[in-house]
């Protein structure tokens, strides 16, 4: 992953037609990292500002700037569909803050690989805090008792080039016991 600069685009029109559209424009140019806002949990806006961006029609998307360049010229000269940049804005990182529980060493051990190993480059890991606790007295408790022989939580926060983090995000994603926010995007200012 080299460290590209991405541009948030919101295009305004029928979901239905500018996601058919993106996707037509990139398998054309063959880009492959086009990531749809709602697909990757990316934070758009507040809670208020998302109700309206739907309500208005709005789909978002993080693509490449070299990218974006020729796609606003594409949507710009289209007359077959009512598609329109409304916004751009240069991605300057992400972040992505997480936090996990969970009451089986092999677990803990298998949520501290994830998050602490084979990070994607530029990506650093920051405030990250653990707490183990051990109770031998409660050995042979079930999952979902009140007291645990084991138990170990934390949260941490990614921050890093916008690919690397929607990289931890899809794998956050995956485990059982790690909840991951929704991506926020720090732009250029």
């Amino acid at each position: 992953m080299d460290n590209e600069n991405f541009v948030h685009i919101e295009l305004h029109g029928s979901a239905d037609e500018v996601k058919a559209f993106i996707e037509g424009f990139r398998l054309a140019s063959g880009e492959q990292r086009v990531y749809a806002t709602a697909r990757e949990n990316i934070k758009t806006d507040g809670f208020f500002g998302s109700l309206i961006s739907k309500a208005q029609g709005a789909t978002h998307f993080v693509v490449p700037s070299g990218f974006f360049g020729p796609l606003a010229e594409a949507i710009e000269a289209v007359t077959q569909v009512d598609i329109r940049v409304e916004s751009s804005r240069p991605v300057d990182y992400g972040e992505l803050h997480f936090e996990f529980r969970c009451y089986s060493r092999s677990d803990g051990v298998a949520i501290r690989e994830v998050i602490e190993t084979e990070l994607p480059e530029g990506v650093v890991l920051e405030g990250y805090e653990t707490e183990e606790t051990i109770d031998s007295e409660a050995k042979g408790s079930e999952m979902y008792s009140p007291v645990h022989e084991y138990d170990l939580r934390g949260k941490g926060r990614f921050h890093g080039p916008i690919e690397g983090i929607i990289v931890l995000g899809r794998r956050l994603d995956d485990q059982d016991f790690i909840h991951p926010d929704r991506i926020h995007l720090v732009y250029v200012h």
